[in-house]
């Protein structure tokens, strides 16, 4: 039972950390990082978690080892921070609850089998600075929903397919808002999992609704004409 507990825990920590981590490694290279389903991941995580509770709470004592302790000890923070970038990312109720959920769990662990003391006592201190700022965030979302919505409307790719441009309408609700057109460079890789691709680069910012009569096609690989203005891409 103790080898079942260990394997929960470690692929409950790898999904934890795998978005925090993809996008901070993604981005020092340019790129962008995405997990194809949120809402599979954070019911993933929920599951694993609650699993990993349950079979200690039955089995009492499964995570004695010196290095589950120490995994223990740092998994809440970065089930926090993890919690912060799947809300922002998909801020739907199942969403929050699942990584609010799984954050309770792993306070849990830290609280029962954190080793050393005082990596346990930083972070459950960390843990606790992030509840407020979770906590007040999910209710915002939950109450007034995401107000910023964005629309691809159109994707216009270039003649050798190497780069497409996306028209997107930015719906801020009663700021109003605004239509962009991303370029982005065919780039990167997909897996099951997760997807990496190069930024986009923003070329141009107008009115919202604006995309209702946008003139926009390319005239080679490096130029892309929005209402009759070229546009370099680099």
């Amino acid at each position: 039972m103790k080898k079942t507990a260990s394997i929960i825990m470690w692929l409950l920590f790898i999904l934890i950390i795998l978005y925090p981590s993809g996008i901070l490694i993604a981005s020092c290279f340019g790129y962008g990082f995405e997990l194809i389903s949120i809402s599979a991941f954070a019911a993933a995580i929920a599951v694993l978690s609650v699993g990993i509770v349950v079979h200690d709470c039955v089995y009492k004592n499964t995570l004695e080892k010196k290095g589950l302790r120490i995994l223990s000890a740092i998994i809440s923070p970065f089930s926090f921070i993890n919690a912060v970038l799947y809300i922002f990312a998909c801020p739907k109720i199942w969403v929050i609850a699942g990584v609010s959920l799984s954050a309770g769990c792993c306070c849990y662990l830290t609280v029962k089998y954190g080793k050393p003391l005082a990596l346990k006592i930083i972070a459950l201190t960390l843990s606790g600075l992030m509840v407020l700022p979770i906590g007040c965030m999910s209710f915002i979302f939950l109450i007034f929903g995401n107000i910023s919505q964005n629309t691809v409307v159109k994707t216009v790719e270039s003649p050798s397919g190497k780069y497409y441009a996306q028209v997107i309408d930015s719906d801020q609700g009663a700021l109003g808002g605004d239509t962009f057109v991303d370029v982005y460079e065919k780039s990167g890789f997909h897996t099951i999992l997760f997807k990496m691709e190069k930024k986009p680069q923003r070329v141009y910012s107008g009115d919202w609704g604006e995309f209702n009569n946008m003139q926009i096609y390319w005239k080679d690989d490096e130029c892309l004409i929005i209402h009759s203005t070229e546009y370099k891409i680099q």
